[in-house]
């Protein structure tokens, strides 16, 4: 199938809006399908060739190309898009992370110590205990501490991360095998945090976590390639259809290709690697012969993408902010956050992988990160005469006002997660940033007002759900699905159903340069599409989050399809 697909890739104009004289292999019809164009491109029928699409229409002209082997499937009036394309992700931990203490679904902090204990109990020969997914507004300070915790000190490591994966719980246990106590001494982007009388809470932020973290065993190769495949499986359910990894090694590619290999890919993959301050020249040099080696033309595989992470987050006061945080005075050594850079290292790294023709990602959660991050792109376009390079800033959950229309002045995009707007779990960020700076939180209406191109993702596992209809359900509504609160939070910067499925599928192609054969369901693009059980253009907006997918296709095959 992916050997047709390279060689119809070549012939890619032939198949502009007009049929193809060979039959197609499949034929959807009666359905209600979104080409993703406009508002009002609306087709009933689909006609595909192997991979691609080769002629959309009415289900009368659309059925008359039907030869004697073309599958036929009337799909009852059914609404049909595009896949969606979770452009920030970290598909291999979160796909890893299937097989361990998994805590996002828990609403409540009983329910996620109930669930930890009956991970605990169901896998006694498991030598530590590990996952993700607590909430910051489980606990009254923010963060988890051993009285809250009690319930799992016990005779076994225990190291749970936040959802957001910047923060992480260690239980006595893990402190323990690690050498660290009250004694202990933490400098650098983080914090090992204490209580009063100065003993450890348990509680550790950004690379603080690594003093614990190290010791936890590593999977391996073939543990990975089994995990991808429920992460896999778990992705197609959701209709995800292109995942753009946020940080990564080789080994990550090494993975994927392999899966490429075995003819396993049901999704498809863009890499990125991960850049620090202390990257060397010669992993710099690495990572360009990666990329150039596996080249532009694999639909399936890229590998073009730098990322780095200029700050921190909000619920840790580690993102890095232009005015001090709400809730701590201004004499504490995190009131401002931290950057995880110093500026001239990243400009400089900036400027050198500007030219080397990488896409660039950069973390900035706070608004003076988020200008960091613009300055540098600004002035690494300027010195290298770079052009139409689709760099992105993740995640703006903040932004001053003042820098909002630099975004489509430098022809950056946001890259951003509704589901990290979700209201009933921003207490504690709210509270952090302060009334004043509400009103610039996760500014999706004012980004596209100002013409910026608005590109979603999840960032799994760094999520409450990776789930895309969730995600959009929190931008149509700024409400979550029990209705909270009412009116919305910060309703200004709602979104129309459109614009959030717009930047949840063609948007992503836009940002990794496959927008002219990936995201839109037109002649000559890949037939990577979602049947979902509802019309999501026409039901109530408070009722999206009941949309289930009811199959998802890639490739012109079938990958999921729901019993």
């Amino acid at each position: 199938m992916r050997n047709i697909f390279l060689l119809l890739l070549s012939a890619l104009l032939l198949f502009q809006c007009k049929p193809a004289d060979t039959p197609p292999t499949l034929i959807l019809h009666n359905a209600k399908i979104w080409t993703g164009e406009n508002e009002s491109s609306f087709v009933q029928a689909l006609a595909i060739l192997d991979s691609l699409i080769i002629a959309s229409g009415d289900s009368e002209a659309i059925l008359a190309m039907a030869g004697e082997e073309t599958e036929l499937m009337d799909m009852g009036g059914k609404l049909i898009t595009a896949g969606f394309n979770d452009a920030h992700i970290h598909f291999l931990s979160g796909s890893m992370g299937l097989t361990q203490v998994e805590l996002s679904s828990a609403e409540t902090f009983e329910a996620a110590i109930e669930s930890t204990l009956q991970f605990i109990a169901e896998n006694p020969d498991k030598e530590w205990i590990t996952g993700r997914g607590w909430q910051y507004t489980f606990f009254e300070s923010g963060l988890p501490d051993h009285e809250s915790m009690k319930a799992l000190n016990i005779n076994r490591p225990v190291f749970i991360r936040a959802y957001d994966g910047h923060s992480a719980y260690a239980n006595p246990k893990a402190l323990e095998l690690a050498g660290l106590d009250a004694s202990s001494e933490f400098s650098g982007f983080g914090e090992l945090v204490k209580d009063e009388a100065g003993q450890l809470t348990g509680a550790l932020k950004e690379n603080a976590m690594g003093l614990v973290g190290r010791l936890v065993p590593e999977d391996t190769f073939e543990d990975q390639l089994n995990g991808l495949r429920k992460g896999m499986e778990y992705a197609a359910s959701l209709g995800i259809t292109s995942v753009q990894n946020a940080s990564g090694s080789e080994n990550d590619l090494r993975l994927f290709q392999q899966l490429y290999e075995n003819d396993e890919l049901t999704v498809r993959y863009a890499a990125a690697f991960s850049v620090s301050e202390s990257s060397t020249q010669d992993q710099l040099d690495r990572f360009a012969f990666l990329k150039d080696s596996v080249g532009k033309n694999n639909p399936w595989i890229k590998a073009d993408a730098i990322k780095f992470m200029i700050d921190g987050v909000i619920e840790g006061h580690t993102g890095a902010m232009l005015q001090s945080y709400s809730d701590l005075p201004k004499e504490d050594p995190l009131a401002f956050g931290q950057l995880n850079f110093s500026i001239d290292r990243y400009q400089e790294l900036v400027k050198r992988l500007d030219s080397k023709g990488f896409r660039l990602y950069t973390h900035a959660i706070g608004d003076r990160g988020v200008r960091e991050v613009l300055d540098a792109y600004e002035k690494a376009l300027s010195e290298n005469n770079s052009q139409a390079k689709r760099h992105r800033v993740e995640h703006i959950e903040t932004i001053h006002p003042d820098d909002i229309s630099r975004f489509a002045t430098l022809g950056v995009l946001p890259s951003m997660e509704p589901i990290h707007a979700e209201p009933g779990t921003t207490t504690v960020w709210s509270k952090a940033v302060g009334e004043e700076r509400l009103p610039y939180s996760f500014a999706w209406r004012s980004l596209l007002d100002a013409e910026a191109k608005l590109v979603f993702s999840s960032d799994w596992p760094a999520c409450i759900s990776l789930n895309p209809i969730r995600g959009i359900h929190d931008a149509v509504n700024r409400r979550n699905p029990s209705g909270y609160p009412e009116g919305g939070w910060i309703p200004e910067e709602r979104i129309s159903i459109f614009e959030a499925m717009k930047a949840y599928t063609s948007m992503g192609a836009y940002s990794s340069f496959e927008e002219n054969y990936k995201g839109l369901l037109k002649p000559g693009f890949l037939a990577d599409l979602v049947v979902f059980s509802q019309d999501l253009f026409a039901v109530d907006a408070m009722d999206i989050h009941k949309t289930e997918v009811e199959l998802t296709m890639v490739d012109g095959e079938i990958v999921f399809s729901k019993k």
